[in-house]
């Protein structure tokens, strides 16, 4: 038996990649993309180590082995299933094979298409858009456009073709997949969505968008060359070679458009959907951009687009034309260009339109017909039972258990993502002159007015307590916009396989810039200190240790750092979230002993800002008054150290100070140092909880 195994593995070592035919006699065969493989397949997203066949209780198994796009059998996503004859099981993205008595045969590759019938797309129970019956198929290497007047719903129809919005019902099938709601993830790596508003990074060049957007989503998939080759076949395609070492916030309409455009070409999808694409264009630029969608249709691809302008219309191989119709989106034609005027008894585009909006038109696919266009020419065709009953058990049920797949399922921390959204980010902040120099003129501003206003400060407790503030503000300014401010690019990244633990593991990029930042503010703080202080305080600066100084202000800095996070997390714009910063910053400052004015209390009573070790032996203890009014200012003191808990400054300072405190050691601190790594980590956590919850709601909010 293991001479029959042995010799079966090297008759399978002699054979093509992506073999015809492989024989299941002589299992467990392993399959992936290596060179160990039993079973080698070429293809990009099968893994090293993809999956495995083997026999177990007389029963063909296949097991997939944690590969990154999958094992699927029957279009089902699996761990391990049986295999009978008839089945079809797929590795990765491409190669199926379907299951004989003898072996596994090999499945040409689908062309891909699109193929939507009974499509239906509700918003709160309201009908946006119908198909009624119908049923609307383009083949690939065809440009289709989707026309209407405002209101007919082709900005929601393109999302819905584009899986992000489920449809209410309906299927929509691509290529060899039948439903692509019930394999969505591997339907978004097939397509590429652009919005109408550009997603394009305006401080960078147009080939550094371009090559940073081919390394994220193709450097596991090709190698360096290739990528490169792919870089400069997309700047020749679309005429942008002159324009390659330009920043992209200076190009014009139509060429960030054909920025956009290439950015997702790079990575060959089977599939592009533009969403008003020739809007704000000049006719040239609009020409241009039209022609180089052809040629993307030419190369293989299905490429459909939403607009309203009708010059080039008769550059499409398909229209299909929405009007409204008792106030739903409907179908009023769907078939070549040429045709359309004469088929709807028009005599200009202008008259069309007026009827499309008052619905003067009968809708295809009404009254329980469902017809078909697959010949470009919208004839009529029956539906069959079978397709009737799909369309119409169990919408509901899986309509609520795919409303949750509007973005890719969360994925594992990809160490190369994180080095190129980091790299990117890092760009993004050296190429905005207002932006660099404000990160690096901020640190010495505040050092120098710090410095000034400490000629006499009693004790050197307010000192250290200034400059947690300004740690913990420098974290909060320097991260508050960054996720709003980046939430396009996200997006667009995210629903072609970005994992959201390797985009904010990026971010943190932010941490190392503000440990430079006090490295300088603090250096140049106590360059100065020495000729302000006075002479009785001047020891206890200089003699302070300046790692253990620096520390506590960088953990102030990344506890400031992740809340603010959080809020640019929740807000819907910029500004509101610039707003969120004093709401942030002044309770640090206000509910401190130096604000209240009780800093001349012990340590042991009830005071803002006191040890931690402290408030939990002593939690409601202060000098002792008979007083009425002393009682209750003795409630307000313990209130507002119970919120200042709450606080980043208030464990950071501590931290920094080490304060000696009568009847407790010397390491009392340790106890506020676990307190700020307590808040850090609960601001960790926030901040991925409240990113998973929120990113579902960004497609729409920024035009996907």
């Amino acid at each position: 038996m293991h001479n029959h195994q042995h010799a079966l593995r090297e008759a399978m070592s002699k054979l093509e990649p992506n073999p015809g035919f492989v024989p299941l006699s002589g299992l467990p065969l392993q399959v992936g993309r290596g060179t160990q493989a039993d079973l080698c397949l070429t293809e990009p997203t099968v893994s090293r180590q993809h999956a495995v066949l083997e026999v177990r209780d007389g029963r063909l198994l296949v097991r997939d082995l944690e590969s990154r796009f999958g094992t699927f059998v029957n279009g089902l996503r699996i761990r391990e299933r049986q295999l009978r004859p008839g089945d079809r099981v797929r590795f990765g993205e491409v190669v199926t094979y379907a299951v004989e008595e003898s072996g596994l045969r090999l499945v040409p590759a689908e062309s891909a298409g699109l193929s939507v019938r009974g499509l239906e797309v509700k918003v709160a129970n309201r009908v946006l858009v119908s198909f009624g019956g119908w049923r609307w198929s383009l083949a690939s290497g065809q440009v289709a456009g989707i026309l209407g007047p405002s209101g007919a719903g082709k900005t929601m129809l393109l999302r819905t073709l584009g899986g992000i919005r489920p449809p209410s019902s309906g299927i929509i099938a691509c290529g060899d997949l039948p439903d692509v709601w019930k394999d969505i993830d591997s339907y978004r790596r097939r397509l590429a969505f652009i919005p109408q508003d550009d997603v394009v990074n305006p401080l960078l060049t147009v080939r550094e968008n371009i090559a940073l957007t081919c390394e994220l989503r193709l450097a596991d998939k090709l190698p360096a060359p290739e990528r490169q080759r792919r870089v400069e076949a997309a700047l020749e395609l679309f005429g942008l070679k002159e324009h390659a070492e330009k920043l992209a916030r200076y190009l014009s309409g139509g060429q960030r458009k054909r920025t956009s455009v290439a950015m997702e070409w790079i990575r060959r999808p089977e599939l592009f959907l533009l969403d008003e694409p020739t809007a704000g264009l000049d006719p040239a630029n609009e020409a241009r951009l039209m022609e180089n969608l052809v040629v993307v249709a030419r190369q293989g691809a299905t490429v459909i687009c939403t607009t309203h302008l009708m010059e080039n219309i008769y550059l499409l191989d398909s229209v299909l034309v929405l009007g409204v119709f008792e106030r739903q989106g409907r179908v009023a034609y769907a078939g070549p260009p040429d045709a359309l005027l004469p088929t709807l008894g028009c005599r200009n585009f202008a008259d069309l339109y007026e009827r499309l909006e008052r619905g003067e038109f009968e809708p295809l696919g009404g009254a329980g017909r469902e017809s078909s266009n697959e010949d470009g020419q919208g004839s009529p065709a029956g539906a069959s039972p079978e397709e009737i009953e799909e369309l119409g058990t169990n919408t509901g049920t899986r309509r609520l258990a795919l409303r949750k797949l509007a973005i890719p399922p969360t994925r594992e921390v990809d160490p190369l993502s994180v080095r190129v959204v980091a790299q990117r980010t890092a760009l993004g902040i050296w190429r905005d002159r207002w932006m660099r120099w404000m990160t690096i003129g901020q640190p010495a501003i505040l050092a120098v007015v710090v410095a000034l206003t400490q000629f006499s400060p009693g004790k050197i407790f307010g000192l250290l307590f200034f400059t947690t503030v300004v740690a913990c503000w420098l974290g909060m300014n320097n991260s508050i916009r960054d996720l709003v401010r980046d939430r396009r690019a996200y997006i667009r990244d995210r629903l072609g396989g970005l994992a959201p633990g390797s985009y904010l593991l990026a971010k943190w990029l932010y941490g190392l810039i503000g440990l430079a930042q006090l490295v300088f503010f603090l250096v140049l703080l106590r360059l100065l200190l020495p000729s302000v202080l006075p002479e009785n305080l001047r020891d206890e600066v200089t003699q302070r240790s300046l790692v253990a100084w620096l520390g506590g202000l960088w953990l102030a800095y990344l506890g400031g750092l992740g809340l603010a996070f959080v809020i640019s997390t929740v807000v819907g714009s910029e500004e509101a979230a610039v707003a969120w910063l004093p709401i942030l910053i002044l309770p640090q400052i206000l509910f401190s002993s130096t604000a209240t004015g009780v800093s001349i209390l012990q340590y042991t009573d009830a005071r803002p800002f006191r040890p931690l070790i402290v408030t939990l032996r002593y939690p409601f203890t202060a000098a002792q008054e008979a007083s009425e009014k002393r009682e209750r200012l003795k409630r307000i003191e313990v209130l507002v150290d119970s919120i200042s808990l709450a606080l980043v400054c208030r464990p950071a300072v501590l931290v920094v100070e080490r304060p000696k405190v009568s009847g407790f050691g010397p390491h009392i601190w340790l106890g506020d140092l676990c307190h700020l790594l307590f808040l850090i980590v609960i601001h960790g956590l926030m901040l991925w909880v409240v990113f998973l919850n929120q990113e579902r709601r960004w497609p729409a909010l920024v035009g996907y």
